[in-house]
């Protein structure tokens, strides 16, 4: 497993060349990207090949993948990236019922496969709504009912949300590629006051590295919604969990 950035820790650090710059000063070689930052897949490609860094999966909003989708599949091609993850549903386009979340997931198998035509993953990025509900029945469970998507785990809505996160880790271990990784404050708190830099909060990095060991995660991405320093969050996360990486066998 691999130390890299996301950009969405860094998005009101500049234009997406002042934030790659950001993410490279800061030590890292890895990244993934969010959103098509409204450019063309030629311009943004442009940018990333600009900044030496690797793109290792990218974020697409649920309009992207509507209106956009060809694009995506170019930049994804320009960048050799291979890997594409659906963040979220805005709260206004999040169902009611199960049969709703269950359409959900048939979109979303859908653009897998046409994904899939152009070697391309896609994984689903899980928040705190997608984890409650009945047994069997949760947003997550019935996007992950569709044996074509994968699961981008963040372990600090995980952790946020009252959930054992090794626990959910081995039960999908076959569906991870990547996770976010940010940490939940000791105190609580709501909205993004509750994220503290990795290290700082009261997630369990080594349970939760080995329970990822044991799966096909290739990438922990680090990230805080909202960060007082952003510098800070970047290098204190990457130094942490590289230490946590080498010391787990």
């Amino acid at each position: 497993m691999r130390v890299s950035a996301q950009l969405y820790t860094v998005r009101q650090c500049g234009d997406l060349s002042d934030q790659l710059k950001l993410v490279s000063a800061c030590g890292f070689s890895d990244i993934e990207t969010t959103g098509l930052h409204e450019m063309t897949p030629q311009e943004m490609a442009r940018i990333v090949h600009q900044s030496g860094l690797n793109l290792r999966s990218a974020h697409f909003d649920w309009e992207e993948f509507h209106e956009r989708f060809d694009d995506i599949v170019e930049v994804l091609h320009l960048l050799k990236c291979q890997v594409a993850v659906m963040p979220w549903l805005a709260p206004q386009a999040r169902p009611g019922t199960v049969e709703g979340w269950k359409a959900v997931s048939g979109q979303l198998s859908d653009w897998a496969n046409r994904l899939g035509d152009h070697g391309v993953s896609l994984a689903y990025h899980n928040h705190d709504f997608d984890l409650f509900g009945a047994p069997g029945k949760t947003p997550l469970e019935q996007i992950l009912a569709q044996e074509n998507i994968y699961w981008q785990p963040d372990i600090g809505w995980i952790v946020a949300a009252g959930q054992d996160a090794a626990d959910l880790l081995a039960r999908h271990a076959d569906r991870i590629l990547s996770v976010h990784a940010k940490d939940v404050d000791p105190q609580g708190g709501s909205g993004d006051r509750r994220w503290r830099n990795l290290g700082e909060g009261v997630v369990d990095w080594d349970a939760t590295i080995r329970a990822l060991s044991t799966t096909k995660c290739t990438d922990l991405f680090v990230e805080h919604d909202e960060s007082a320093d952003h510098r800070r969050t970047l290098q204190t996360g990457r130094s942490f969990l590289t230490e946590r990486l080498g010391g787990i066998g």
